[in-house]
């Protein structure tokens, strides 16, 4: 069965799981913000326990290991896009890439 509604979502064993990111916009906006912000391990470190976090209120849901996984690389595609967004909004103001400046580097 395939429907969608304005969300994605998902058939497990005959019940249909709505895909819940449809309802966390904040959450993928601020782990794009803080993913600019940090960097290295500590990025790394960041990006590793909103995803868990993720899983885990996923698995308290119901949602099995394999809708989880594909739930996770879902987020994990809209916390990117979300980046590039706003990397573009960056560019088209003027700005540098690098949200910290501000400015456009000078070369």
């Amino acid at each position: 069965m395939n429907m969608k509604a304005g969300h994605d979502a998902r058939e497990t064993h005959g019940a249909i799981v709505a895909f819940p990111l449809s309802g966390r916009t904040n959450l993928i906006r601020r782990c794009a913000a803080e993913l600019e912000a940090v960097h290295g391990e500590a990025a790394i470190a960041y990006w590793r326990t909103a995803c868990r976090g993720l899983a885990d209120d996923l698995g308290k849901l119901g949602c099995d290991e394999d809708d989880i996984h594909h739930q996770v690389m879902d987020f994990q595609t809209e916390v990117q896009l979300e980046m590039m967004r706003r990397y573009t909004e960056r560019l088209e103001a003027g700005a540098d890439a690098d949200p910290e400046t501000g400015h456009r580097a000078r070369t």
